[in-house]
């Protein structure tokens, strides 16, 4: 008896065990575990710094010149005391009675002409100017920051905001030659024999008559007759703040392009110094006239107001860092700078503005 159990026993031992198996072979299976990581948020902000070189900056020194040394008076008049470069006419110990003077004189052989006694008095006004335009750089530094507000797919549009810096000297010491307006006045020698120049007549006389009253008188101008020499220099801090919008367009992964525009604001603080000497000069009417040196300076400073537009290259170098480079055309008017009758005037409108730098985003 005992052994029919156990054969049963031994018999349906494997059957237990397939029945296992197949048990285990159709247990479903174990769902793997994945972790989920919240998307990365875009970087909209970006700052940078640039260097600056800027090029069609002009400076304009003005009211160059101006000398007059002698007074002719009016072109009538018996009773005038008339001074010349190259002469006098004045009123005699009698008042010049009878429209006649002993009180005169003359330096040049050449203004005793037929029957006249002919004078000049020179002058050039102080309207020359010596304008020049700075091709060679001028140098700066900016920081800028840019605050994206919108994105499309192929594009993005947001906010720019940059202060910059620049130092610009600017030296002139050419020469200028100037226009003379020259007054010459024609006085009768009634016949009179002048004495050989150079020649002086006293107030109480006595000596040679001749009328005291110009016969004729005429105004020319002589080009070129004055010679303006001296030294001028200005030296200018610029300081600017941008404000505006900027569109950005990116061309592959790594390149982009980025245009910008709007307000300049500007603090300018210069300082203009010059020293001047004019000469005319003509030996034909022995006349030589010397201003002696003049010198002024001194600072001045101002608000500047204007606009900009630009383009800039963008490269990424990484996720966060990129080079760029870019010019921009900037209008933010003139400053000037006034010392001793003499001006210098400082013109920003024109000016173009290269850039190279690098930004970093975050």
């Amino acid at each position: 008896m005992k052994n029919v159990s156990l054969n049963r026993l031994l018999l349906a031992a494997p059957l237990f065990c397939a029945s296992a198996a197949v048990a285990q072979t159709n247990a479903p299976a174990v769902a793997p575990i994945i972790s989920l990581e919240p998307a990365r948020p875009p970087m909209l902000n970006r700052i940078g710094i640039s260097y600056l070189m800027g090029i069609n900056i002009s400076v304009d020194y003005r009211h160059l010149g101006g000398l007059q040394l002698s007074d002719p008076g009016p072109a009538t008049g018996v009773a005038v005391n008339r001074y010349y470069d190259n002469g006098y006419n004045r009123v005699d110990i009698s008042g010049n009675a009878g429209g006649q003077t002993w009180f005169w004189g003359y330096s040049s052989p050449n203004s005793a002409q037929a029957n006249s006694m002919v004078l000049q008095s020179d002058a050039t006004p102080d309207t020359a100017h010596s304008g020049m335009y700075q091709n060679h750089p001028q140098s700066g530094v900016e920081l800028t920051y840019n605050r994206e507000l919108t994105r499309g797919q192929k594009w993005r549009m947001g906010v720019e905001g940059a202060f910059g810096y620049m130092f610009l000297s600017f030296h002139d010491s050419q020469t200028v030659n100037y226009f003379v307006n020259r007054t010459s006045d024609s006085f009768t020698l009634n016949g009179v024999i002048p004495p050989e120049p150079p020649y002086q007549g006293t107030f109480e006389g006595p000596g040679a008559v001749i009328g005291s009253e110009p016969g004729s008188r005429t105004t020319t101008s002589v080009s070129g007759a004055a010679t303006i020499m001296g030294d001028r220099r200005l030296d200018a801090n610029i300081f600017m703040l941008r404000l505006g919008p900027y569109f950005e367009v990116p061309l592959s992964r790594k390149f982009s392009i980025t245009l910008d525009g709007g307000l300049t604001l500007g603090y300018a603080q210069s300082t203009f110094s010059f020293e001047e000497t004019v000469l005319i000069s003509d030996p034909f009417y022995g006349i030589n006239l010397n201003s002696g040196p003049r010198y002024g300076s001194g600072s001045q400073t101002d608000f500047l107001i204007g606009g900009y537009a630009g383009a800039n290259l963008g490269f990424a170098i990484s996720e966060r860092v990129r080079l760029v480079g870019g010019a921009m055309f900037q209008s933010t008017g003139r400053t000037f700078n006034d010392r001793e009758g003499k001006s210098s005037m400082l013109d920003l409108g024109r000016s173009v503005i290269f850039s190279i730098g690098a930004t970093y985003s975050f």
